[in-house]
């Protein structure tokens, strides 16, 4: 048997063949009347082929109906598209785009992006003057950023120094002003200014930009928009160190007092990192934002931490999951230090042989020294450049 029709044109094609059957029978009846012809349509009457004709014609009204209302369906189809390239969102997890109408929310933002972004992405730094100085760390990320080839790279400025300094760096600044909430001001100043970029990113969020948020203790050796996946609201770099820490693994708790049912299994992963991440502007991220502004202005903890608990935490009677899609980013590319420090620079033909896209010095207090050492390994091609540095933060 042939293959059934789509349910979209079910209707049209049924009333076209009943249509067809009924003129047919019409015409049969016709040719053969007074023929002496066997079977039910030499016994139609002329009463009985015009109760037919009707009906044939009230098919066909109802067929051209509903052509016009399919007509009508693509339209609002098509409509509904157009609106959403103009910078609407039709689900949770499609990126809506910038508009004149999203502008009006940061109108200053808007127009300073506008020239920075590309394809409506950018990669953003938060930084204050703590790591902005000439010669610092601020600077060291600017170089490196640059040498990859990155068109689209800019820094919120928390002051005035900061900004002027990155301009300097040869980068776009954007000041802002964001006040440090009560519940972060005895975390430190580290992670005082790092719980920011929540709120800083919600403005990106609400244009239509997608953003790439860097530490500035992070050395980028390879261009890293040419690595995403562009398939989840969350890609972000894993603080794991091999397949089952980044990725995931089966966690086997073992209680043998239970006897028969000692072993209870759960799923482990080890967190994102929140100083290297990339968002889509989504209302599945948007709503991720909204938790984790809420949290981290209320509750005196660690930014880090909340974030993951509000991409991975399900909804449970305590709990409402904003449901992100997510996605590990390759922890062999974008690299921890643990990675490189404990394991990759051991294994001599993979250190001499692999590239990462970007180093993240995050599991070592040394940063800056660590984050000029591995300048000297991938850059200048030093491959003693890492001997001097322990493992961990002996």
């Amino acid at each position: 048997m042939p293959p059934r029709q789509k349910s979209a044109r079910r209707g049209p094609v049924a009333l076209s063949l009943v249509a067809g059957v009924a003129v047919g029978l019409v015409v049969a009846a016709l040719q053969f009347r007074g023929s002496s012809v066997s079977g039910a349509v030499a016994q139609l009457n002329q009463a009985q082929m015009d109760k037919l004709a009707a009906q044939v014609s009230q098919l066909t009204q109802e067929r051209d109906a509903a052509r016009v209302e399919m007509d009508k369906l693509r339209e609002t189809a098509a409509k509904a598209a157009s609106a959403s390239a103009a910078g609407s969102c039709p689900d949770r997890h499609t990126p809506w785009q910038p508009s004149a109408e999203r502008d009006k929310t940061y109108p200053e933002l808007a127009e300073f992006l506008k020239k920075v972004a590309v394809n409506n992405e950018v990669l953003v730094s938060v930084s204050n003057k703590n790591y902005a100085w000439p010669g610092g760390m601020l600077q060291l990320w600017a170089e490196n950023v640059k040498r990859t080839g990155v068109k689209n790279a800019m820094v919120i400025a928390l002051d005035d120094d900061t900004k002027s300094n990155a301009e300097s760096f040869g980068l776009p600044a954007f000041r802002m002003d964001v006040k440090i909430p009560d519940s972060q001001k005895d975390v430190g100043s580290n992670h005082a200014v790092s719980a920011l970029k929540f709120r800083i990113l919600q403005n990106f969020m609400k244009l239509g930009y997608s953003v790439f948020l860097s530490d500035v203790d992070i050395v980028f050796l390879q261009n890293p928009f040419e690595h995403l996946a562009r398939d989840s609201d969350v890609e972000g770099m894993t603080d794991g160190w091999d397949h089952g820490t980044a990725y995931g693994y089966n966690d086997v708790a073992d209680d043998p007092s239970m006897g028969w049912a000692r072993y209870a299994h759960s799923m482990r992963i080890f967190v994102f990192n929140s100083g290297l991440f990339y968002l889509r502007p989504t209302n599945a991220t948007q709503e991720l934002l909204d938790k984790l502004i809420y949290r981290v202005e209320t509750e005196n903890g660690w930014d880090q931490a909340l974030f993951n608990e509000c991409i991975y935490f399900p909804s449970s009677p305590a709990n409402k999951d904003p449901s992100v899609t997510r996605r590990v980013l390759d922890y062999m590319k974008f690299m921890n230090s643990k990675v490189l420090f404990k394991h990759l620079r051991h294994d001599a033909g993979q250190f001499e042989a692999h590239m990462p896209v970007s180093v993240h010095v995050n599991y070592h207090p040394d940063k800056f020294e660590r984050m000029k050492a591995v300048v000297k390994r991938y850059v200048e091609k030093d491959m003693h450049a890492l001997d001097k540095f322990p493992d961990g933060s002996q």
